[in-house]
């Protein structure tokens, strides 16, 4: 069979552009305008997803299939050639948006004909209706960013330690009573929210009240906050800046759960898994049923608890002196959520801050089998090795035995093997069967490996930014040359 030009040419066909897409669909309304009623509905092949594109003066355009694939396309190619878009949307939101800009942007079409400004539908008609297209979705994408301090509920220690708020970078950390404090104002509010604190009054006799006095609005506002604050002792707070709602809270969550790693990484492993948030399920309390042969009922029960507690007051001194930590992770991070507005990080940063996830996955994860698979991630990731053990092990050494000592080179190639050859890669790549193995002794050199790489480059890394911030602007490969260079010298 004869190959197309375009084939033997070895080019690529041309790809589709806003304004073929547009033709496309409004072709398509044109076409299905003049259809009855009954035909055009016998051709949706689900009752839920009707044919139509709908336009923000509650009217819709009746459409194929093909209207509809056209207009998918549209919004498809939009959201990958913007950055913008996708970090400050959910997926879905978006695609609303920009279903209705398109069905703006047909509703207005006619003008370009009725005013003059052409003559026939031609090529620079639907020129004219692609650059609508934009100033329409641009207007719908603007009215829904928006700002806010999003609030995610957490467990950090026991208000028996005392320990004061803190921050790490954009996340600010308080105790459930110093954030109440601070913003629940409206007085009437407060007043409800202490008495539940307090004991004064149940939850439920909040929401009894507030759903036999609709009009008073402050008492559904309290029922809703004594209802979320829940049994948490604390709770971070990271300002969302220009973004639709449901991406705001996405991405705030995310955030929050980087900061409390930090957190995590100045506390041992059994400690720093009870560090947790709103929304992650790694702790759990169950009730365990089971029977014998016999037909006897065995009954047990286990349990994590959130939370961390020592002798009153031990923990507030401790979180005092790792000060200087916090605020390096903090600046790395408020750099990560502010250039991750409108696309990647700083690759360095970008580097860190997944790795960082990828510890704090580690840590939380209830089975060894994923923890070392995960830890190994963590050390390619943060050493920009690329999946290089060579690569990995240079990086290591460097932040761990700047003077090059040989017995302790040796040992830090070691624990990187174990870590990363022996555990994440044959366990990921099935040679080695692992899920019911004991792995604890990988999962404990895993952990301590990158606690102590993440001591050394986020230090490294926050430094870099105030005195060296070019090497951040750099190829990637030039950029991490120059970090192990620094973590190389004594």
């Amino acid at each position: 069979m004869a190959r197309s030009n375009l084939l033997d040419k070895g080019k690529k066909p041309p790809e589709t552009t806003p304004t073929d897409f547009l033709a496309t669909i409004l072709e398509d309304i044109i076409a299905t305008a003049s259809m009855p009623y009954d035909q055009w509905d016998r051709l949706n092949e689900s009752p839920f997803v009707p044919l139509e594109i709908r336009n923000s003066a509650e009217g819709r355009f009746r459409v194929t299939q093909v209207g509809v694939d056209a207009a998918h396309k549209l919004t498809r190619q939009t959201w990958e050639n913007n950055a913008g878009y996708r970090q400050t949307f959910k997926r879905a939101e978006f695609d609303k948006r920009s279903f209705t800009a398109i069905g703006d942007t047909i509703l207005q079409s006619p003008r370009h004909v009725e005013n003059g400004t052409i003559t026939e539908i031609d090529g620079r008609f639907y020129q004219l209706l692609a650059a609508d297209y934009e100033i329409n979705l641009d207007r719908l994408v603007k009215d829904a960013l928006v700002d806010l301090d999003r609030h995610i509920p957490c467990q950090l220690f026991h208000s028996s330690q005392e320990v004061a708020a803190f921050s790490v970078g954009p996340v600010e950390f308080r105790p459930r009573a110093a954030w109440i404090e601070r913003y629940v104002t409206d007085p009437l509010v407060l007043t409800y929210v202490r008495k539940v604190e307090s004991g004064e009054l149940r939850i439920g006799e909040l929401r009894s009240q507030s759903s036999a006095r609709p009009a008073e609005r402050e008492l559904f506002t309290a029922s809703v906050i004594a209802r979320w604050l829940g049994g948490f002792e604390w709770i971070a707070t990271v300002a969302m800046v220009g973004h639709e709602v449901n991406q705001s809270h996405h991405k705030a969550s995310i955030i929050v759960g980087l900061a409390i790693d930090v957190v995590g990484l100045r506390f041992q492993l059994d400690q720093a898994r009870r560090f947790t948030k709103a929304g992650r399920q790694h702790l759990f309390a169950e009730d365990r049923l089971a029977t014998t042969k016999d037909g006897a009922f065995v009954h047990g029960w286990g349990a994590e608890m959130a939370g961390l507690g020592s002798a009153p007051g031990a923990l507030s001194a401790k979180m005092a002196a790792e000060r200087p930590f916090f605020d390096a992770a903090g600046k790395l991070l408020g750099i990560y959520l502010e250039s991750r507005q409108t696309g990647p990080a700083p690759h360095l940063v970008e580097r860190w801050a997944n790795a960082l996830y990828w510890m704090g996955e580690a840590r939380r994860e209830a089975s060894d089998f994923m923890a070392v698979v995960n830890y190994g991630c963590a050390a390619d990731g943060l050493s920009g090795a690329g999946g290089v053990a060579k690569v990995m092990v240079a990086f290591a050494q460097a932040a761990l035995n700047p003077k090059a000592e040989p017995a302790f080179n040796e040992a830090v190639a070691t624990a990187v093997h174990r870590v990363y050859r022996e555990g994440r890669n044959k366990l990921a790549h099935g040679e080695s069967s692992g899920l019911f193995e004991d792995l604890a002794e990988i999962r404990s050199i895993g952990d301590t490996l990158l606690v102590s790489l993440f001591d050394v480059a986020t230090l490294e890394l926050a430094k870099a930014l105030e005195q060296r911030p070019q090497v951040f602007e750099v190829d990637e490969k030039a950029a991490y040359r120059a970090l192990l260079a620094r973590l190389a010298t004594p």
